[in-house]
């Protein structure tokens, strides 16, 4: 990036957060980026369905009507880590932690709605998927399913949490009786075994050898290319996290994120100037031109899975990298979704500012003050011979499960000092790290999406390269 025109001041304030910023062991920087004391919240929505019986009897459309948001405090403690004085990168793990806050929240976590069976569809879709072979196993889970319902009650802990079903249990028990032992697990939660784990082993730039890359991802469980997608551009694993970025950020930059929860990399693009207690920052969101379907963007192909098969604008199929649960991610109440999407159910309401991903940057040191993840998961709902309850459904439904938003904000203390530090070039260092206390926010949900856990082996450890170039303009997103 250039800096022709500045004074000799600016220089000296550039070089000096150039300095300050890489991540040190014992350095301010790394211990506010390591363990971020700033308030995270998690806070879901859920949609409760209000005719379940006119979906199965009649093929009605699905009304849903929004409960929550059932909000939790957010903990992470960043550990594990390996330095590696060669290259410039620093390898890591980060475990969550969620615990609820009732007094932000809509009610208690036993409050329940009704929403689809996702481990009945994901049993039946993975057996006949995977296990087709195994003829025996397919018509007693297909037996199994015509007796379960498309439609369960389930208290907010149980969807989150996860709760013993006796259908994957059935399953398990038969499987294994007949000489073929299934790698799955007997519970069911969207964030099954996710609380106090983490999401995988990073290896990122620290910025000790250059400044331009900092923050990027080298790799992720030793990979630097995915194996998900169909193209390797949509492959590539691109940028950082979401939560640190390069210092010096411009108006006209690309800023590209890896985001484990959809398996895949996308972009930011500047939105607005913001200003948050008095800090001027630049706004990035997602575009909507990447939301597009191939047919409007063909750069999105390579997100077809199975090859060749592509859904609408707006909506990214990750069974691929979800143990092939029939899982679909999108933006909350699919924003930006093809009008055919949201027309398939009532009760939407998509609206830009409530739902749309915001990344709020204080351009000199490229840390995030501000950031809202939002997210939609979604479950692939078809017509299934020899189940029952399905035979009604007209065409193909991507039934909306709950929306979350992922959120922090810098705080007024530590504005405050971080105002008064960035003034004073000699406290640059004292800036950097009143800014980093927000980090972390962003695109680390990772595996917490399991319908079905199953035990994978641990990945092959490569050193792998990872491909960043600023320079290109692909559209990788298709949903948020």
């Amino acid at each position: 990036m250039s800096h022709r025109g500045k004074s000799l001041s600016s220089f000296s304030k550039d070089q000096e957060i150039k300095e300050q910023i890489p991540l040190k062991e014992g350095s301010a920087s790394f211990k506010a980026w390591s363990a971020p004391p700033v308030p995270i919240y998690f806070q879901i929505w859920v949609f409760d369905l209000l005719n379940p019986l006119e979906v199965v009897q009649n093929g009605a459309k699905p009304a849903l009507r929004q409960k929550g948001p059932y909000t939790f405090r957010e903990h992470r403690q960043k550990g594990n880590f390996t330095w590696n004085d060669k290259d410039g990168t620093i390898s890591y793990r980060e475990k969550r932690s969620f615990n609820f806050e009732r007094e932000k929240s809509a009610g208690p976590q036993t409050d329940t709605f009704t929403t689809v069976n996702l481990p009945m569809i994901t049993v039946v879709e993975l057996i006949r998927r995977e296990f087709g072979f195994i003829q025996e196993l397919v018509e007693f889970v297909l037996t199994l399913a015509k007796d379960d319902e498309l439609f369960l009650t389930l208290s907010i802990k149980d969807i989150l949490w996860g709760y013993e079903d006796n259908l994957l249990k059935k399953v398990l028990d038969f499987a294994k009786k007949i000489g073929h032992p299934l790698d799955l697990d007997d519970h069911f939660g969207l964030f099954y075994n996710q609380n106090g784990s983490d999401d995988g082993l990073y290896s990122i730039y620290s910025g000790v050898k250059s400044a331009d890359n900092f923050a990027f991802i080298k790799s992720w469980n030793n990979m630097s290319i995915l194996p998900y997608w169909t193209t390797e551009t949509c492959n590539v694993i691109n940028g950082s996290d979401g939560t640190l970025f390069p210092p010096f950020v411009q108006k006209d930059d690309r800023k590209y994120l890896f985001s484990t929860d959809i398996c895949r990399s996308i972009y930011a693009t500047f939105d607005s100037e913001q200003t948050i207690r008095d800090i001027d920052l630049l706004r990035f969101t997602v575009p909507p031109k990447v939301f597009l379907d191939h047919n409007h963007n063909p750069a999105n192909e390579g997100f077809c899975t199975p090859h060749g098969v592509c859904l609408p604008s707006g909506l990214l199929n990750v069974s691929s990298c979800k143990q092939g649960a029939p899982v679909v991610m999108s933006l909350p109440h699919f924003l930006y979704a093809d009008p055919v999407v949201q027309d398939a159910v009532y009760g939407l309401n998509p609206n830009k500012i409530e739902h749309q991903t915001i990344l709020d940057i204080e351009p000199n040191t490229g840390v995030v003050m501000n950031a809202q993840k939002k997210l939609q998961v979604n479950a692939y709902l078809r017509n299934v011979s020899h189940i029952t309850q399905t035979l009604k459904i007209k065409d193909h439904i991507v039934y909306p499960v709950l929306w979350l938003n992922e959120s922090a904000e810098i705080d007024a203390k530590s504005a405050s000092d971080f105002k008064s530090a960035v003034q004073t070039p000699v406290h640059i260092t004292q800036a950097v790290q009143y800014g980093l206390i927000v980090l972390g926010v962003l695109f680390i949900i990772g595996a917490a999406f399991w319908f079905v856990k199953v035990k994978t082996s641990q990945t092959k450890e490569d050193d792998l390269v990872t491909v960043v170039d600023d320079n290109r303009d692909t559209a990788h997103l298709v949903v948020q």
